[in-house]
This record gives structure tokens, sequence and C-alpha cells, in this order.
């Protein structure tokens, strides 16, 4: 129907244009000049064209990437909000040397170096996960409580623009599978116990890389948003062993 609607168009506003010129050359009489001035007009086209799909149309597509790139922090915003600090307070429990990551992982004046080396830390850091039934309760408590927004999170079209933050939701929502699929975390083996250590690393490393992102957007855009959340920051205040 679209397609037909655009054909349409096209042959609608061609015959427009011949009946202009047809009128013009009858009225003024000069044939050779219209001919002149249409190839004059023409000649632009192939310009006009560059300008269109070159610059104006990458102009756009940066404006509308950007445009996305807010709506989807917007989404972020909420989830630390609504439970990203929450489960970050929470699976620090699990790390048995907070006391050597803190201590790399030094929050200072953002820039491009400072992100880097902050993922870097998150990423490469030997984190000594152990997972013990009465910790998996409360974090199994919280993650069940969150679990619908978690779901209406991956449900948002938006995030498919945002492949990182999507995975760490994943992450994140496994976990909460997992505690919730094996029965009575009290009766967990041992060897469940180290499969879920594997799970919740997995899901703090990549919370953590997520969470210096969010303060990263938030320190080049809203500097007073920046303040506030970074007052909030988890791992100012962590539990040392």
């Amino acid at each position: 129907m679209k397609a037909i609607s655009n054909i349409i168009l096209v042959l609608v506003l061609t015959i427009t244009s011949a009946c202009i010129y047809l009128i013009q050359i009858y009225l003024f009489k000069r044939p050779d000049d219209t001919v002149y001035y249409f190839f004059q007009d023409l000649a632009f086209v192939p310009f006009e064209a560059i300008v269109v799909t070159l610059v104006l149309n990458n102009l756009l597509n940066v404006m509308e990437k950007r445009r996305k790139m807010k709506k989807i922090h917007v989404i972020i915003s909420a989830f630390f909000a609504e439970m990203g600090l929450t489960v970050i307070s929470e699976l620090i429990k699990f790390n048995q040397n907070n006391r050597e990551f803190r201590q790399r992982f030094v929050l200072t004046d953002f820039n491009k170096s400072t992100m880097k080396s902050l993922k870097k830390t998150a990423n490469e850091f030997e984190y000594k996960i152990k997972a013990t039934p009465p910790s998996l309760e409360t974090l199994s408590l919280i993650l069940n409580e969150k679990k619908p927004f978690m779901i209406s999170m991956l449900e948002n079209s938006n995030l498919s623009e945002h492949d990182s933050f999507t995975d760490m939701l994943w992450a994140i929502f496994h976990v909460a599978d997992e505690l919730q699929s094996r029965g009575s975390i009290k009766d967990f083996s041992e060897s469940v116990l180290d499969h879920l250590a594997n799970d919740i690393l997995r899901a703090y490393k990549a919370i953590i890389i997520e969470w210096v992102n969010y303060i990263k957007y938030l320190n080049d855009e809203y500097p007073f948003l920046y303040d506030a959340a970074i007052k909030k920051n988890p791992f100012i205040e962590v539990i040392m062993f």
C-alpha cells in the first residue's frame, strides 16, 4: 500500500513539474532558456543529494542516537535508583577481599583514562567470592522482590541499543532464577554454592562496570545529579574482612 502511494506521489509531482514547464514555455515563448535553466538546475541535483545523504542524514542520525541514548540513560538511572545500588551493596558482601579492591577502585575526577582504569580494575581484579546460605537468603529476598522490575526493563525495546547493560540485567536475573529454582537455600551443597559464587562474580563485575558508565554519564551531562550520586557511592563503606 505504501509503495503504491509513493508511485502515485512521484507521478503527481512529475506531471505537475512538466505542466509548470509547459506553461512557462507557452507564456514566455523562450523554450531555449527553459531547457538551459532546466539543465542548470539538474546539474545541482547530485550536489544536493550529497548534502542531503551525507551531511543532513548523518546529522539526523547523530541527533536520533543522542535522543535514544538519553532515553536509555533515563532507564539506567531508574535501575540504579530502584535496585542497582541495593544489589551492589549486597553483592559486595560476597567478596572476601574488599579492602584491597577498595584501595584499587578509587574514584577521582572522571575522564577517559580514569574510566578506563576503573573498568580495568573491575575486570581484572581477583575477587574472592564466597557464597554462604545466610548471605544468599538475603540476596534472594531482594532479587525476588525486584524481579518484576527487572522483567519490565528487559522488555523495554530501548535497551536493545545497549548490549552491555542488557547483559548485566540478564546476569543478575540468572542469579535470581538460580536461587529460586534450586529449592531450599539452607540445603545447598558445596558444589551448588561454588556454582552460585561464579554466577554472582559475573553479575558483580558487570554491575560495577555499568555503575562506572552511569556515574561517568552523570558527570558529563548532569553535574548536579553526579554530586548526589557520588555521595551514595556503595564502595566507600564496605564490609571489611
